[in-house]
C-alpha cells in the first residue's frame, strides 16, 4: 500500500484499546419518512492496532446489542424482539476491518460487519481528530476518532419489509477515544 499524504502528529504503531467511558456507538433512521429516530448502545469495546503505515492498521469492535438506549424503555425491549434486533438470538454486533485507504484528506475503513447473523461488507468514513494524554487516565496516550457509515437495514434482516413507518438506510455513527496499550 502506497504511504498516507496526510500527516498525524503524535502518530505511533501500537495497540489501543476502545474507551467505552469517553466513546458513543449511536444510530439514526428515518421514523415515518419525517424525522430522525436515535438510539445508542451502551456496552461495547474493540482495539484498534495501528501500524508503521496508517494504511497497515486494522480495527476489531464488538457491540452488546441488549444495551440499547433510545431513552424510551419500551421501545427499547421492542427492538431487542425477533423482528428487529432479535438480542436473545444474536447477543453482539461485530466489525472486523479488511483494509484502510486513503481519499484525498479523508480515511476509508473497508470492513464486515456481522448483525443478526448476516455479514455484509461496510465502508466507514473516518475522521482522524488526534493523538494526546488523558489526564483522567494516568495521561495514557489517546486517540480519538469519528466515523460513519450508512448501512440497509434489511441487509441484516431488520424490520418487516417495504415498513412505511422505518426508514431502510440506517446511519451509524461512531466517536471513539482509545488508550495505547502497548
Amino acid at each position: 500500500m502506497s504511504a498516507p499524504t496526510t500527516e498525524i502528529p503524535g502518530y505511533v504503531a501500537g495497540t489501543w484499546n476502545i474507551d467505552p467511558a469517553h466513546s458513543e456507538v449511536s444510530y439514526s433512521v428515518k421514523h415515518l419518512g419525517l424525522a430522525k429516530s436515535r438510539g445508542t448502545f451502551q456496552q461495547f469495546g474493540g482495539q484498534i492496532v495501528t501500524g508503521e503505515n496508517i494504511l497497515d492498521s486494522t480495527v476489531t469492535a464488538e457491540i452488546e446489542v441488549a444495551s440499547i438506549s433510545t431513552g424510551v424503555g419500551a421501545r427499547d425491549e421492542h427492538l431487542k424482539t425477533e423482528e428487529y434486533f432479535d438480542a436473545a438470538n444474536h447477543p453482539t454486533i461485530k466489525f472486523q476491518s479488511t483494509g484502510i485507504r486513503q481519499d484525498d484528506d479523508e480515511f476509508l475503513i473497508d470492513g464486515e460487519l456481522t448483525w443478526r447473523g448476516a455479514t455484509v461488507p461496510v465502508t466507514l468514513k473516518a475522521e482522524f481528530n488526534g493523538i494526546g494524554p488523558n489526564p483522567a487516565n494516568n495521561n495514557a496516550t489517546t486517540i480519538g476518532v469519528s466515523a460513519e457509515a450508512t448501512i440497509a437495514r434489511r441487509d441484516f434482516g431488520i424490520g418487516p419489509e417495504g415498513n412505511a413507518f422505518l426508514g431502510e438506510k440506517v446511519k451509524i455513527t461512531l466517536e471513539i477515544e482509545a488508550a495505547l496499550q502497548s
